[in-house]
């Protein structure tokens, strides 16, 4: 279920692990914390393929997940762009699928601005690859927890 007020989302994430996914064209990043938010790790990066949505919700159940947080890259005005509509979009057929395979997870969106960017600047030197987005979904995750004292 969308969930588009963030204090809403938070009542209802109280001791959830919360699932970071950063959706880009071909890869999606994904980072996790623990149940009491004091702890996020990246886990993987996964491809936006045909089987994105059966590979989210194995996620889903491997990591006993409570709640799904989308980075969402706004204008600086807090304003949607083409990218950020692509997202929505996207995470509404994640919510539908999830929702066909009796998975019913809260759902909301975090901007994520800078935070490819900020997590290329820290991995550089150690991943040549360029596989960033696990922690671009770390970096917002943390960004979360650390605006909304989820910390215990």
């Amino acid at each position: 279920m969308i969930i588009r007020n963030t204090k809403e989302f938070i009542n209802v994430i109280n001791d959830k692990k919360i699932l970071s996914v950063d959706l880009g064209k071909k890869k999606v990043g994904l980072a996790i914390s623990n149940n009491k938010h004091t702890i996020t790790t990246p886990i993987k990066n996964i491809q936006r393929n045909k089987l994105f949505y059966e590979n989210i919700k194995k996620i889903i159940l491997e990591y006993n997940v409570g709640a799904i947080l989308v980075g969402l890259p706004l204008n600086n005005d807090k304003s949607l762009n083409k990218i950020s509509q692509f997202i929505v979009d996207i995470s509404k057929n994640m919510d539908l699928y999830l929702i066909e395979n009796k998975i019913n997870l809260p759902i909301c969106y975090w901007d994520e601005n800078f935070s490819s960017f900020e997590a290329e600047t820290l991995v550089r030197d150690f991943y040549k690859d360029k596989k960033i987005d696990k922690f671009a979904a770390k970096i917002f995750l943390d960004d979360f927890i650390r605006e909304n004292t989820l910390y215990r």
